[in-house]
């Protein structure tokens, strides 16, 4: 690094040391993100300098303070539990004892699909980190009996049936490392396809082929719309690749940089986001029923302005489940503006789903964005969700242990759940109610129709 530049970072952190002691007002004016964006160009609209590590990181917003104090987050409710619990009281006339945690009962049906706990596996697509985990992420989900998603991308850069890299599954053999280890009557694989994998028409080979077919009769297949991801909404999947997957891929995805004519070390590979009108998506769910009808129907949307609106056609074309995936969200790649700008909260589509209660919509509503315990869980249950979908925590954990980490995570989390659950008084998820949440916020409180714990 020349001196210059040297002098100029050691001021930016001069002038963070003041900031951070009250003496200045540069205190987020962003000196070194404008040095990067002058340093790399386009390069430095991403997370990383380090181009080799796209799609092989956990990326998403910040989860440190920060972030944190930039919008609200479900760690800004807590759950209130009473002294005077009536169903306890039943709970112990039923069982002849008095109750423990143990007693709760988590089992749910989510978008029709039978899971042992209000929780599922996010939708991950194409990138390394997801995908190198696969084997070990479905078995897990499937021994703990939960649905998984499979997400944009992963056929059209794997390849179907027949691996397109030697050292990477195919689609078919990352949807049959969950479907081999269901115990046949809990949990379903949830597959997504984008405008790309449209035109290889995903769906249609799932939906054909032999050895899915008894998993269709069985109701534990379903095509996933997305009309969004948390991280990016109104984006579609990006993620950067070496030159020869970039040929490989040209034509099917857009390249900034031509890779048989522009010599990088990595390219952008991007996807379309789709385009929707209101008539489109009903007429896809439509055209969906007709042609796949066997198959579950999921809607996965973005934390868009207008999701009610969404919901309302989700209910009225009898949708099987929509996913709410809030700015927190996880991805392999993403603009670090989009992260920052782009999007609600997962707390703001939280109330958007609390609305649609409201509203008497009896959908399954799934919650995704920066969640990764049970405490998250039973709040988002308690204001109208039906389940969570974690995504960063299960790679996490398969990193750390494979498949035995996932079951490992999600027993953990179970005991959690049935912990607090348990301390509320209840029983059964569908006792979990809006009196069990209150909020440290007084504004929160408001929009949330629930009580500002300090107004006594």
């Amino acid at each position: 690094m020349s001196e210059p530049l040297t002098k100029l970072f050691m001021k930016v952190a001069s002038v963070r040391s003041a900031a951070a002691a009250g003496r200045s007002f540069l205190e987020s004016y962003p000196v070194d993100e404008i040095i990067q964006k002058a340093k790399h160009g386009r390069d430095a609209l991403y997370p990383f300098s380090d181009l080799d590590e796209y799609g092989r990181a956990l990326l998403g917003a910040d989860i440190g303070l920060k972030q944190l104090t930039r919008f609200a987050t479900l760690d800004q409710l807590v759950l209130l539990p009473p002294i005077f619990t009536p169903k306890r009281l039943e709970k112990l006339t039923e069982l002849g004892r008095e109750p423990y945690f143990s007693d709760v009962d988590l089992e749910t049906t989510i978008g029709g699909f039978r899971s042992r706990m209000p929780v599922t596996m996010a939708s991950m697509g194409s990138t390394e980190v997801a995908h190198g985990a696969s084997a070990q992420l479905g078995r897990g989900a499937a021994e703990a009996g939960i649905p998984i998603g499979l997400g944009e991308n992963i056929a059209t850069v794997w390849g179907y049936e027949r691996r397109s890299k030697a050292s990477m599954p195919s689609f078919k053999q990352r949807l049959f490392a969950y479907l081999e280890h269901l115990d046949g009557t809990h949990g379903g694989a949830v597959i997504q396809q984008s405008v790309e994998d449209a035109s290889d028409e995903l769906w249609n080979k799932v939906y054909t082929d032999p050895d899915v077919e008894p998993y269709f009769k069985k109701g534990l297949v379903a095509f996933e719309v997305k009309l969004g991801q948390g991280a990016k909404p109104g984006l579609g999947g990006e993620t950067k690749v070496p030159r020869d997957v970039a040929r490989s891929l040209k034509g099917t995805y857009y390249f900034p940089d031509d890779p048989e004519r522009v010599d990088r070390e990595m390219y952008e590979r991007h996807s379309a986001p789709g385009t929707f009108t209101e008539d489109i998506l009903r007429g896809q769910l439509r055209s969906l029923r007709n042609n796949f009808p066997r198959a579950r129907i999921w809607i996965k949307a973005g934390p868009f302005r207008d999701l009610l609106p969404v919901f309302r056609v989700a209910w009225q074309e009898r949708i099987d489940a929509v996913l709410a995936d809030g700015k927190e969200g996880g991805t392999g790649m993403s603009p670090v503006i989009a992260l920052k700008d782009l999007g609600l909260p997962t707390l703001a589509c939280l109330t958007r789903i609390s609305d649609a209660r409201t509203e008497g919509l009896p959908l399954s509503f799934v919650l995704s964005g920066r969640l990764y315990d049970g405490g998250h869980v039973v709040k988002a249950l308690a204001l109208g969700a039906s389940a969570c979908a974690f995504g960063r925590p299960f790679v996490v954990a398969a990193g750390v242990a494979g498949a035995k980490g996932v079951r490992n995570f999600l027993e953990a989390t179970e005991v959690e759940m049935r912990m607090l659950v348990s301390a509320l008084g209840k029983y059964r998820l569908a006792d979990v109610s809006r009196e069990d949440v209150g909020s440290l916020d007084r504004h929160l409180a408001d929009a949330l129709n629930i009580p500002y714990v300090y107004a006594g």
